[in-house]
């Protein structure tokens, strides 16, 4: 296998199990460049300690830098004081599910960082999971002097590891608070809620769907109905050719065949400018092949064949992307079209009213409005407490 063959093998791997292509690129952060800022950072803090140092703080502190025990890093985490009452969920938030899998990915992206703070628990002695060791690894508690602040603990084996740590959870949180979806909420209640919505979302559509079967022939149904029951038999049939060639895509992984087995799909041979390379490289192997070149323009027709390559694997790797978010969006149309469905549905009770699976139907769409506003209040309370948090380190 060529050199380049086994980059578009990596790289097509990275990208079927959803490591973004650019993402790692662009976002990895080199571990140097992440312990320096952390070393920096460090010495803001130790600058502060000398200018206190009439308490015996340092001492203790010195002290545990030399032993064996945990070294800890504090910061204050202060909302707005109109937002004291619900701090809590900074709690929850920073504890929840949601955040410890996103802080872990942080971690992934800078490995030397991750074993800084992970070495003393990998090993054939610790079987517990990353996760459970990183939960273990940190705490927070509502302050009892400052109803708006919460105090963040966090510890490790040295006071390098716990400050490293404590950029990562610090830089990761803001991240999150930003980039927060009502479909993958922070805080556990909320993510709890958004699943039993989900839950109740697909009863709904699977009796909807039950119920039209049923009616398909019926002599009721309106042009409008006519229209979307054909919508989405075209947008099923898109959705089935996306998993198709998805799935192709996994099993040429799978088995390990050769990477230009990944240009039999036709969804990425014909993706942007794939075509175009897949030209440009064949010409010039030609040239390195059936020409005598004098060893300048060799070496030159050598560099711009490899850039080529690098080229159709960076393309390659988008076209995966692309089909993997066509799909995303065909099934998102696919349940908007059914909802459409759905709704004229509930609109004929005259017809359905004595129907079992109607009632069950209506009993499932009473209790997902229920939920709906419930999780809406909660959500937008949350967004609320979210605005204006300040992060503090304790010196």
């Amino acid at each position: 296998m060529h050199p380049w063959q086994s980059v578009l093998l990596i790289l097509i791997t990275l990208t079927v199990f959803g490591v973004g292509f650019y993402y790692d690129q662009i976002e990895k952060d080199s571990a140097l460049a992440y312990e320096d800022s952390l070393i920096a950072l460090k010495e803001q803090i130790t600058e502060k300690n000398e200018m206190n140092s009439s308490t015996p703080f340092l001492q203790e502190s010195a002290h545990l830098e030399k032993s064996n025990a945990w070294a800890e890093t504090k910061i204050i985490l202060e909302v707005l004081h109109k937002n004291s009452n619900f701090a809590h969920m900074h709690k929850e938030a920073i504890k929840g599910d949601t955040f410890i899998a996103s802080l872990l990915e942080t971690l992934d992206k800078n490995p030397t960082a991750k074993e800084l703070i992970f070495s003393p628990f990998i090993n054939d002695f610790f079987s517990e999971p990353e996760s459970a060791i990183l939960q273990s690894l940190y705490s927070i508690a509502l302050e009892i002097k400052a109803k708006n602040q919460l105090l963040l603990t966090v510890r490790g084996h040295s006071s390098k590891a716990s400050t490293l740590l404590a950029k990562a959870i610090i830089d990761t949180y803001k991240r999150d608070l930003g980039q927060e979806s009502r479909d993958k909420p922070l805080v556990n209640k909320l993510l709890k809620q958004r699943k039993e919505i989900t839950m109740l979302e697909q009863n709904q559509l699977q009796l909807a769907e039950q119920i039209q079967e049923e009616n398909e022939n019926s002599s009721s149904q309106s042009i409008e109905e006519i229209a979307i029951r054909s919508e989405l038999i075209q947008t099923t049939n898109e959705i089935n050719s996306y998993v198709a060639a998805l799935l192709e895509i996994e099993k040429i992984h799978l088995s390990k065949k050769d990477p230009n087995e990944y240009l039999t799909i036709n969804e990425l041979s014909t993706f942007g400018s794939v075509e175009e390379f897949l030209t440009s490289i064949d010409r010039l192997q030609r040239m390195l092949v059936n020409q005598d070149l004098e060893p300048i323009l060799k070496k030159e027709v050598t560099k711009n064949l490899t850039k080529l390559k690098a080229s159709l694997n960076q393309e390659l790797a988008m076209g995966i992307e692309h089909i993997k978010e066509l799909s995303r969006t065909a099934l998102e149309q696919k349940i908007q079209l059914q909802k459409k469905l759905l709704d004229l549905e509930m609109m004929k009770n005259d017809i359905h009213s004595l129907h079992p699976r109607f009632k069950l139907l209506k009993s499932v769409k009473s209790q997902l409005d229920e939920k709906r506003a419930i999780f809406s209040a909660d959500f937008q309370r949350w967004q609320n407490v979210k605005q204006g948090v300040v992060f503090t380190i304790v010196p």
